[in-house]
């Protein structure tokens, strides 16, 4: 049964790397994708395979690990020999209350705070995302996996997420699956599955360019980190559209670049993206 949670899970993945190539406007890897997801159905027991594209249409995740006996999906505690069940892992165990397929994994890295206004009002825009914090003029790495290790350990470091290097390890596996990087020189690389928090990304300019997988070798400047919390997953897509909208004009691009400083470079992310990202 391991073997299949396993499946399952990478099955989920390759559908979510699918949703964020369709909202990244490139169809290089769809086909290939989507023939992924078929092999990787077709592999399947039927009904597991029937109950899993079921869950799968009515939620945004059909597979979610339990953290301290509790389902990350929905968040109802699990029963105790539930849980002692799962963590067995000999059978397929469904949450009793959202009937997700629940799986035992270590302790998962957490989000260690939320973005919080700085005003009575409830933040807009990128405000509900991310700070001038995180923001890095100028990343000092040469390569891809560098420049993630640097945006996690600022990250790790203004104490938003734990576990940098855990998250690192996540990070390099999705970029195994397909590379984040698009073309106008922009990356999106993420993890997804972080505990607790709400939906946040860094933001770090290689102004040189730097080789992340983008089509035809094309080099990398500026790369959004985005750390994406279980139930969080909408919102992702919905932020990864508004930048893709913001940064698809060469104009944009030039101005972001243009800063040298963390605050220039928020007042700047802020006014672009002002329109795209609610």
């Amino acid at each position: 049964m391991k073997q299949i949670i396993n499946e399952l899970i990478q099955l989920q993945d390759l559908h979510f790397t699918l949703e964020e190539q369709k909202a990244l406007t490139t169809d290089s890897y769809l086909k290939d994708l989507e023939n992924s997801i078929q092999a990787l159905s077709n592999d399947l027991p039927k009904e597991i395979n029937k109950l899993f594209h079921e869950l799968l249409n009515h939620y945004s995740t059909a597979v979610v690990p339990m953290a301290e006996g509790i389902c990350t999906g929905c968040g109802v505690t699990v029963p105790t020999i539930m849980a002692y069940e799962i963590k067995v892992g000999e059978k397929m165990t469904q949450c009793p209350r959202c009937t997700r397929i629940i799986y035992y994994r270590d302790a998962l890295p957490r989000q260690l705070k939320r973005i919080k206004s700085q005003h009575p009002k409830p933040s807009a825009g990128i405000a509900r995302f991310s700070s001038s914090r995180l923001m890095i003029p100028q990343l000092n790495s040469a390569t891809r996996d560098e420049a993630l290790s640097e945006i996690l350990m600022t990250m790790a470091e203004e104490g938003f997420v734990e576990k940098p290097e855990t998250l690192l390890e996540s990070a390099l596996r999705r970029e195994s699956i397909v590379p984040t990087a698009i073309e106008h020189g922009l990356a999106f690389p993420h993890v997804r599955g972080v505990e607790g928090g709400g939906l946040i990304f860094a933001t770090g300019l290689k102004k040189q360019g730097l080789h992340f997988g983008a089509p035809k070798n094309r080099l990398t400047k500026i790369i959004f980190f985005i750390v994406i919390p279980l139930a969080a997953s909408a919102f992702y897509l919905q932020l990864l559209a508004g930048l893709m909208e913001t940064f698809r004009e060469a104009t944009s691009r030039n101005n972001l670049l243009g800063c040298k400083t963390q605050e220039k470079m928020w007042n700047e992310l802020s006014r672009l993206t002002k329109k795209t990202i609610a």
